[in-house]
C-alpha cells in the first residue's frame, strides 16, 4: 500500500469517525433514542394502569347509580350511617373491636 493510499484510507476513517459520533452522541442520536423508546415503554405502561383504574372507578360509579344495597353498604363502612329506625351502641373496652 503506498503512501497516498494510507492518506486517503486514514482519512475516510476519520471522515466516517466524524460522521458516526453525531449520530450516537448528539440529540437525535442513538443514545437519545434509546431513552426516548424507554420513555414510550414506560408511559405506555402508566397509560394501562390508569385505564385499569379508570374502568375500576366507572364499575364502582355503575354500582353507586344502581344498586341500593351497595350504596346503603357504602354509606354504614364509610360514613357510619344508621337507619333512622336504628340504635347504636358502642362498646368500650379491650373486647370492642371483635
Amino acid at each position: 500500500m503506498g503512501g497516498r493510499e494510507k492518506i486517503v484510507g486514514g482519512g475516510l476513517a476519520l471522515v466516517l469517525i466524524a460522521l458516526l459520533i453525531p449520530l450516537v452522541f448528539m440529540q437525535w442520536g442513538l443514545l437519545d433514542l434509546k431513552e426516548r423508546q424507554q420513555e414510550l415503554l414506560d408511559r405506555q405502561a402508566m397509560n394501562r394502569s390508569i385505564a385499569e383504574e379508570n374502568r375500576s372507578l366507572e364499575k364502582e360509579i355503575r354500582r353507586l347509580n344502581h344498586d341500593p344495597a351497595y350504596l346503603e353498604h357504602i354509606a354504614r363502612k364509610e360514613l357510619g350511617m344508621v337507619a333512622e329506625d336504628e340504635i347504636v351502641v358502642k362498646f368500650h373496652g379491650k373486647d370492642a373491636a371483635e
